[in-house]
């Protein structure tokens, strides 16, 4: 027994000693020592049978507490919990005073004591009613920049909070109302359809087209309205917007966030922005009410953002597929002329791109061949455009014999001469049916609030 005791006191020691200054490596030793103790123990629980077993639990008892508290926290901060620090008296006696502010319409009182109150409770219950309390008063007083960094942070500091909803349901008005401003048109062309009350300012109080600079420019800062962020007022709005989709994908007001930012980048024209948005309201949430003009403005706005026949052509064929996805899910929309016209435009924009490789083989030596091949591809799977016309004339102009090398032109070139294919233009006092331009579109849609 006397090894048994000695090591006993030594733990007892180690637990008193203040010499070791690292919390980590005082527990660290004191485990070890524990083992030690183990070992001891079980060989003296042979000789000495139930008194040693006592002495290795009383010795090794407070090694278990020492483990806890390194594995799971210092005693400090168990202490705080056991206490109930979150549910505390006076976090609620606090708070109870702040709400009491409020509700009496001293919005400015209640800020500043709710600000003390989320910095004295952070990461408790009481913490995160303050937070949002917080909020709740910088919009009562008109002050939205601040309204929504306040939410902002509440999402930030609780990811998880039971005030998700109020929150993006205050996020989602102040959005409307600053994008309101910048675009007075905005509230005729996006409609909310969940069905969330949304509280806006009344019709009567939209203002005209902005007059004032920062609001048209987005560089110049704000420092009469402090009702608006100082500077980028729709910025902040899409930010707004941005946070409800993000921190409340499933709520009611995700698809309304979603298809408000879309509409906004479609009316000012940042198509591939715009069309980012649309693809995410389609994948993502296919049982909303937006998905019709997610697809037929997708469409749209897929064509728009082609920029080319020497780019890259996958934007115009994702164009086509929408396009005719939408013709075929959406089959009595009113927008069905307006999808067929963009299926003419799509089908003369491929024709382009491969007069455009005509015209890339034309530019090299001794190309006459890849010019031909080129020319008879238009001619199969565009005939009936002006590309087509065009490649004819340009293969007859090419030198023959050259082109009849080529496996199967023979046969080509006969029938072509034979029966030259049927002019798409009748003649050249008979103007061609003029095909709207792409850049038309949106204007016209714009014009017509469609989105």
């Amino acid at each position: 027994m006397k090894p048994v005791c000695r090591k006993e006191s030594a733990v007892k020691r180690l637990r008193r000693s203040q010499h070791v200054r690292a919390p980590f490596v005082s527990s660290l030793l004191t485990i070890v020592v524990a083992g030690i103790i183990s070992l001891v123990s079980t060989g003296c629980q042979s000789t000495a049978g139930e008194r040693s077993g006592g002495l290795f639990t009383a010795a090794t008892a407070p090694t278990i507490t020492a483990a806890r508290n390194l594995f799971g926290g210092s005693g400090k901060d168990q202490t705080s919990l056991a206490q109930g620090k979150k549910l505390s008296e006076e976090g609620l006696r606090d708070s109870k005073q702040a709400k009491q502010l409020f509700d009496d319409g001293n919005y400015a009182a209640a800020a500043k004591r709710y600000k003390k109150i989320t910095e004295k409770y952070e990461g408790t219950s009481v913490g995160e009613e303050a937070q949002f309390q917080l909020a709740e008063s910088w919009y009562a007083l008109k002050r939205y920049p601040k309204a929504q960094d306040g939410y902002d942070q509440l999402f930030v500091d609780y990811p998880s909070t039971r005030y998700v909803q109020p929150a993006t349901k205050r996020l989602y008005e102040i959005a409307q109302n600053w994008l309101d401003l910048a675009d007075p048109a905005h509230r005729s062309r996006i409609r909310t359809v969940s069905a969330v009350e949304v509280e806006f300012e009344a019709p009567d109080d939209v203002p005209p087209p902005p007059t004032e600079l920062s609001l048209r420019n987005p560089i110049l800062p704000n420092f009469s309205d402090k009702t608006r962020p100082v500077f980028d007022t729709p910025g902040r709005a899409l930010k707004a917007l941005k946070g409800i989709w993000l921190n409340d994908p499933t709520g009611p007001l995700a698809d309304d966030a979603l298809f408000a930012t879309a509409s906004y980048y479609l009316r000012k024209k940042d198509y591939v922005e715009a069309d980012r948005y649309f693809e995410i309201l389609r994948d993502e949430y296919p049982d909303s009410p937006h998905l019709k003009d997610a697809f037929r403005l997708g469409s749209h706005v897929r064509l728009m953002s082609y920029q080319g026949p020497v780019y890259d052509g996958g934007a115009l064929a994702d164009a086509d597929q929408l396009t005719e996805q939408s013709l075929n899910l959406y089959p009595d929309s009113r927008e069905r002329g307006q999808l067929r016209n963009d299926l003419r435009k799509i089908h003369l924009l491929k024709a382009q791109r491969v007069w455009s490789q005509v015209l890339h083989w034309e530019n090299k030596k001794n190309s006459d061949r890849s010019v031909g091949i080129a020319c008879v591809r238009l001619m199969n799977e565009f005939p009936n455009t002006k590309f087509a016309d065009m490649a004819y004339d340009r293969l007859m102009a090419l030198d023959q014999d050259e082109l009849r090398v080529l496996p199967g032109f023979d046969r080509i070139l006969d029938s072509l001469s034979s029966e030259p294919p049927r002019r798409s233009d009748p003649g050249p006092d008979t103007p061609r049916r003029k095909v709207k331009t792409v850049s038309a579109t949106s204007d016209q849609m714009a014009g017509r609030g469609d989105y």
